[in-house]
Order: C-alpha cells, then structure tokens, then sequence
C-alpha cells in the first residue's frame, strides 16, 4: 500500500495546479489548491494533491470548493425555510410537526442526488416561515421577527401582511397536520398546521454554552448549516451544527462549499463600533435641507453611501465596507483576534470629487501603523497592515480645510483577518 507524505502547505501551492473536477482550496493569503479533501477535523483540513497530502489549519483556510452548483428552486416553486436556534437554515417544500419533532421534504436537488437527512426536535427549530420564495413575505418576516417576544407564535398571512396567536407549541398530532397551542391568555386548542398560512416561530429556552463555529456547509440543495464538526461518512458526510444537530449527506455529491470565511474574516461593518464625530456644521444642515428637506448623512456607514447608494470605487460595486466622514474617529474592539487589517480606500467618484483630499490614519493600541492622504483625482489605495495581537483598532478620518459639504472616505471590503 503506497505511503502518502504530509507536506508543508506552502509547499503544497508550488505541487498544485488546476485540475478540471478537483476541489478548490482558497487560503487566507489568496492561494488556490486543487486536488481532494481527505478529512476535516476541529483544527482544519487535510487536503491531497498527487501522492502529497498536506494538514491545513482552519485559520489558514477561507473556502473549500467541491466545484458543485447549488441548484435554483425550480421556475414558481413555492417553498418554506426552516432555521436552527444556531442560524443554519434549510430550503424545504413541505413541513409537518409530529410530536416533539419536524419532518421536512426538500426541494429537488441535482439528478441522482439523495438530500440530506435528520432527526429533528422541536426544541432545535428557531421558525418555519412559509412563502420564502417571496421577498415581500420574507421582508414582513423580518419585521416580525424583529417584535418577537418571549413566546411562540402561530402567524396567520393576511391581505394588509402578518398576524399572529402568541402561545407555547406543545406538540403535533400523530399525521403532524395540527398542532396542540396553549393560547398566552389561557386554554389550549388544536390548530390545523395549514392555517399557519405564515409560519411558526418558536422561544427555546438558550443552551449554557454555545461550541464553537467550525465553518459553514453548503448544499447542492441551498441549505447553510453552521458546523461545529464535519466528517467523512462513508461515500457522504455527517455535519453537526452547532445546535447539535446531526445532518447526513449519503453521497459526497450533496455538499457544495465549506466555508471557513465566517471564522476567519470579520468585515468592519458588521462589528460593533465607536463612532466620535462632531455634530453637522449648521451650513451643512442648511444645504442638505434645501435637498426636499434631506438631513446631513450620519458619519459613519456601513455597507453604503450617504443616500443608501451603494459603495463603489472607481466604477466597481463592493457589497461589504464603510463610509467614514471628515473628521470622524471609528473604534474597533479586536481583542488580540486578527493578524491583518485590509481595505481599499478611495472616493466614490473622483470626476466629482477632484478637490476632495482627506488624511486617514490607522491607528493599533495608540500606535500609528499607517497614514494616507487620499485625494479625489487618485486611483483607489490598498491597505494591508499587520495587526497581530492587536486590542483596539482605530480609524481617524480628518481634513486640513474648512468646509460646509460632507465628504465620506470609502473603506471597501474593510476586513480583519485571523
């Protein structure tokens, strides 16, 4: 039997070469491996090429891609999400509560491709919204989610969006088409499951402590689980999310991408944030009011600009970054988490920004890493510091000239990475 060697990574990038059919390893640093995932375990991956196979941390690793597409609902398929209390979701076309537990049936994956397969308790399932397809219904469902109280509610669609019965969802029936409600004011009855023509959401009480995140698995079928484990299962894979749930995959033709991403990079815009900046110069309010009353743009924002316009740089659109005004100082919590701070700084539109020049400085624990003026006729600049170890990241945004009109500086694609 041939003995396979483990090889350093680096020297894996120099092995490898694209191969048709092979899995795609993206690391952190941009490489892309081609060959064929072993295994994974808590600590990363091992990954093979030729006869060499090479242990990757999970730190170094951003996607695993088996070069499988996730298939689209078929044309006008109408069908229901179902979340975990851990934020893994599932595409599903029908649902039934059958005493403590949820069967589902998926949509239709690839040919030839069995879908996955769980047990699942009522007590794993966050909500089960019906008409997913519709972004109208989703957008009402995030809404009431957002009111959500402490008790479960059965929600009824109606002509003007969502109504709801708040209660407790004590079981279903035996064939799972009702359900046992005791009612918030008192009383129990059993409700038909098809008259919660909006959904069900559900309270579980919060587990003591929450496992790491592994990674998050997607499905040829449109799933996204949050792992805390993935393992080779014979031809297929077991996944635990991070709720505990074991989901199997008979074949390994189900699973689409691992993605290490969420653990390993932490965009700016969806980090809490310190924001100090001084209140709008009342020449400045004055301009913005005579805009059909419009009010000066906040000093800070995320993954837009003023005017809820998407960022772009030099023409090109980034759905994750900043936009930080003049004279405005942002301050990140890192917790000595990350090694690198990237960006790429430059104005929306330098045709109309040619006089525009701020000066940002990053700042690490109280020490100046890097300053930059930008200035509105320059090509876009990219940023790469180290920031191992770093507690406390600072960005300082200010001008060197007075003036009466707001002028945010774009951060794209603003992210620390592990």
């Amino acid at each position: 039997m041939p003995v396979r060697r483990l090889v350093p990574v680096a020297l894996l990038g120099l092995l490898t070469a694209a191969v048709a059919g092979a899995d795609e390893l993206t690391t952190a640093a941009g490489k892309k491996l081609s060959g064929t995932l072993v295994a994974v375990d808590p600590e990363g991956v091992t990954f093979r090429a030729g006869t060499a196979d090479a242990k990757v941390p999970g730190k170094d690793i951003l996607l695993v891609d088996f070069g499988r597409p996730i298939a689209a609902p078929p044309k006008d398929a109408k069908f229901s999400e179902l979340q975990l209390t851990d934020g893994s979701s599932f595409r599903v076309g029908k649902f039934l509560l059958k005493g403590k537990k949820v069967e589902v049936e998926f949509l239709p994956g690839p040919a030839n491709v069995p879908p996955p397969a769980f047990d699942l308790p009522l007590s794993g399932v966050s909500h089960l919204m019906r008409n997913a397809d519709d972004p109208k219904a989703r957008d009402d469902w995030r809404k009431l989610l957002a009111g959500r109280g402490k008790r479960d509610l059965y929600v009824i669609r109606q002509a003007d969006g969502l109504n709801f019965v708040a209660g407790t969802v004590v079981e279903g029936s035996p064939d799972g088409t009702t359900v046992k409600f005791e009612k918030e004011g008192g009383g129990a009855d059993d409700l038909r499951l098809s008259r919660a023509t909006g959904g069900l959401v559900f309270n579980p009480p919060q587990p003591a402590a929450v496992p790491p995140t592994l990674c998050k698995v997607l499905d040829v079928f449109g799933n996204v689980l949050v792992a805390r484990a993935v393992e080779k299962a014979g031809d297929g894979f077991a996944v635990t999310t991070v709720s505990g749930l074991v989901v199997t995959y008979p074949q390994a033709a189900g699973l689409a991408k691992l993605d290490y991403a969420q653990g390993n990079i932490a965009y700016l815009s969806d980090l809490a944030a310190r924001v100090d900046a001084p209140a709008p110069a009342e020449a400045e309010e004055k301009a913005f009011a005579l805009l059909k009353g419009a009010t000066a743009p906040a000093a800070y924002l995320r993954d837009k600009l003023p005017g809820e316009a998407a960022l772009l740089l030099d023409g090109a659109a980034y759905p994750k970054g900043v936009s930080v005004a003049a004279d405005t100082v942002v301050t990140y919590q890192l917790g000595g988490d990350y090694r690198e701070f990237k960006a790429v700084a430059g104005f929306a539109d330098a045709r109309h920004a040619n006089a525009a020049e701020l000066r940002l400085t990053v700042e690490a624990d109280g020490r100046v890493l890097a300053t930059e003026t930008i200035r509105g006729a320059d090509k876009q600049k990219a940023l790469s510091l180290d920031v191992k170890g770093v507690q406390v990241l600072r960005l300082l945004v200010d001008r060197d000239y007075p003036s009466d009109v707001s002028t945010h500086l774009i951060l794209a694609d603003a992210r620390v990475l592990k």
